[in-house]
């Protein structure tokens, strides 16, 4: 399993670096590569053409996704290419097979935005291509952030935004083209998400100080949270705690001590349920799925403790029928009131 799923990511890999690695300068054509600086400040269209970049991006790994700190961590590779016919023959020589400094031909400048510790894993290098076709590919590898809405966890689907800037050109010089090449590999490191689909799109980006419109590609991948683990690991343990709650419910309400133990033991473990809940997520200022269901769950087991109390007081107090009929009304009660509560949680 585990080589089958490095064999893919090398493939992978191999194939949008192909060409890169197949153009190489050729040492036969001697091969001065220079380029006269008054094409590196100038656009290869005329002033009121915008010229057609055609951008993709392809997701090689997705490593993690961190709910707390609102990151997660990827391998991406970004792809850019443009027509530029100035580069087919520069003071009589061809430049095909060239692989120019991305600083030393016109080219926009890539930046991510919402990186966090992010390295880029080739050289800036543009390759130019024998039909004057500049082609940029560019591997980052690292750790981005992205805000999650966590309503709906654990059962969530999030889309993680990789949002890079295209410095030195206006929104009104270029115009995009989607690289058929953009798309995700089979299978990725992360094991507690499922990646459903990526796109990229090309759209402005305006800070917040300025009232001017910067280009911006962001690649987003919908991603799925693997439900499987909170159903065994949180849920299912938190029902069967609380249908131990309700045991006192079929115990003679005069055996005060067990009536007392069960119900304490159940309130204690939901808390401690709750505190390592709130270690995997943020602070955050609404409820989430989990949350209803572990404070509902909680307060029902709470009750189940009164419950208990009441009981036992009215049987101390000679009271044993009263006691029972409570007992009983309480077996149908509660049970569905924990049906409510599940409705409420995991469903609305």
């Amino acid at each position: 399993m585990i080589a089958g799923r490095l064999a893919l990511l090398v493939a992978s890999a191999a194939l949008l670096l192909l060409p890169l690695l197949s153009a190489r300068p050729l040492a036969a054509q001697g091969g001065n590569c220079d380029v006269p600086p008054e094409l590196t400040l100038s656009r290869p269209d005329p002033e009121g053409t915008p010229t057609e970049i055609t951008i993709g991006a392809y997701l090689v790994d997705l490593f993690a996704i961190n709910d707390a700190e609102q990151t997660f961590s990827a391998d991406l590779f970004f792809m850019m290419r443009w027509r530029d016919e100035r580069l087919l023959s520069v003071e009589g020589r061809s430049l095909a097979g060239c692989r120019i400094p991305l600083e030393s031909v016109w080219a926009p400048r890539v930046w991510v935005i919402n990186e966090r510790q992010l390295r880029r894993s080739l050289e800036d290098l543009v390759v130019i291509g024998p039909d004057g076709v500049a082609q940029y590919q560019q591997r980052f590898q690292g750790v981005l952030t992205n805000r999650l809405d966590l309503r709906d966890f654990p059962m969530d689907t999030q889309t993680l935004a990789m949002q890079i800037v295209l410095g030195r050109v206006g929104t009104e010089e270029i115009s995009f083209v989607r690289d058929e090449r953009t798309g995700s590999a089979g299978e990725f490191s992360i094991a507690d998400w499922t990646v459903v689909g990526g796109s990229v799109a090309y759209e402005p980006f305006r800070l917040a100080t300025s009232d001017q419109d910067i280009p911006q590609v962001t690649y987003r991948v919908e991603v799925r949270r693997n439900r499987a683990y909170y159903a065994q690991k949180v849920f299912l343990p938190l029902i069967l705690i609380v249908c131990m709650s309700w045991a006192v419910f079929w115990i003679d309400p005069k055996l005060v001590p067990p009536q007392v133990g069960i119900s304490t033991s159940a309130v204690l473990t939901l808390i401690a349920f709750l505190f390592s809940l709130a270690y995997t997520l943020p602070r955050l200022s609404y409820l989430t799925r989990a949350d209803r269901f572990v404070m509902g769950a909680t307060v029902l087991v709470f009750f189940a403790f009164g419950e208990a109390l009441l009981s036992t007081g009215l049987a101390g107090r000679g009271r044993e029928e009263t006691a029972l009929r409570i007992d009983r009304g309480s077996r149908i009660v509660f049970p569905a009131a924990f049906a409510a509560i599940l409705l409420y949680a995991l469903v609305l």
